[in-house]
């Protein structure tokens, strides 16, 4: 699934605002310099530029902090949760660069991985304390589809719902803290919520599909959640095709690929839909990310 980022130009002075901020504050954590900065560099931290985008804070200074602050503890509590799911996966390389398991071993990872969940949850508690409960929900099915996905879907039948679990869980929190900051009614924040479970969702299976079509810059060949016997949408849709097709292992791999595509379609279609149902519009720059297909692809395909 190819990416040409044309929602990318809209959100990079966004993106480095959040980068300054996540440096200051593991800074403040006292996290030394290299951990910070190693920290605060990588990945693209689309959830709290989400986050801010929908939010849409005023530009009064103290304001636009406190959004800014808010941003940051989620994209902080997301980043504790890729350490994790970097040690859980025994993956040494993350989009080419050394995981911090690979630098800090299992013990340092998992210790920078919980100041990182703490540290954002506490930030959330005391600026935002009406979505505590939101945010401890969205930990407990993140936490349901990692397991899940290392020991077998809770639901087989639903090839798709360990992605809901995974990904989808933390973005429909964003959306729905990004409503609640901006005062958006009680129901527009239910469907900013559904929006964001599709895209959230839609992303974790272009990442499914990436891992079996392309070279994810984890150090390993294409193909390795099949081989390592991950349970991603793939697998599941290869395993309930077992059956039809035991011997057929490369159509297997086509028809759970297309069907995957298929579901990311409906998905963003859905988000769209959604979108349309809100009595506040969203403000442009998550607006075009929802209502253009080729700019809501670029966005799910972007697995930088």
């Amino acid at each position: 699934m190819s990416s040409d980022l044309s929602y990318d130009s809209r959100w990079g002075e966004v993106r480095e605002e959040v980068r300054l901020s996540l440096q200051n504050r593991l800074r403040e954590l006292g996290l030394p310099e290299e951990v910070y900065s190693r920290i605060s560099r990588g990945g693209r931290l689309n959830r709290a530029v989400l986050f801010l985008m929908v939010a849409n804070p005023d530009a009064e200074k103290r304001k636009r902090r406190v959004a800014v602050d808010l941003a940051v503890a989620l994209e902080m509590i997301h980043k504790a949760s890729v350490i994790r799911d970097d040690i859980e996966d025994a993956d040494f390389l993350r989009r080419g660069l050394p995981t911090e398991r690979a630098i800090m071993g299992v013990p340092g990872a998992l210790a920078l991985s919980d100041v990182l969940l703490t540290g954002g949850l506490a930030v959330i508690q005391r600026l935002e304390p009406a979505a505590i409960k939101r945010v401890l929900n969205a930990l407990v099915n993140m936490s349901r589809g990692q397991f899940c996905d290392l020991q077998g879907p809770l639901a087989p039948e639903d090839p798709f719902g360990i992605a809901e679990l995974k990904t989808g869980s933390l973005v429909a929190l964003v959306f729905w803290m990004g409503g609640l900051h901006a005062g958006r009614s009680r129901g527009d924040r239910r469907l900013l919520h559904t929006m964001g479970m599709h895209l959230g969702t839609a992303f974790q299976l272009a990442n499914d599909v990436n891992n079996v079509t392309r070279n994810e810059g984890r150090g390993k060949l294409p193909g390795s959640d099949l081989a390592e016997h991950r349970n991603s949408a793939i697998s599941q849709l290869i395993d309930q095709q077992a059956g039809e097709f035991p011997d057929a292992v490369e159509s297997s791999i086509h028809l759970a690929v297309e069907r995957t595509c298929l579901e990311i379609a409906r998905r963003l279609g859905e988000a769209k839909r959604i979108a349309s149902l809100l009595k506040c519009p969203l403000p442009e720059g998550i607006h075009l990310l929802v209502s253009d297909e080729k700019t809501a692809r670029s966005f799910v395909g972007d697995q930088q």
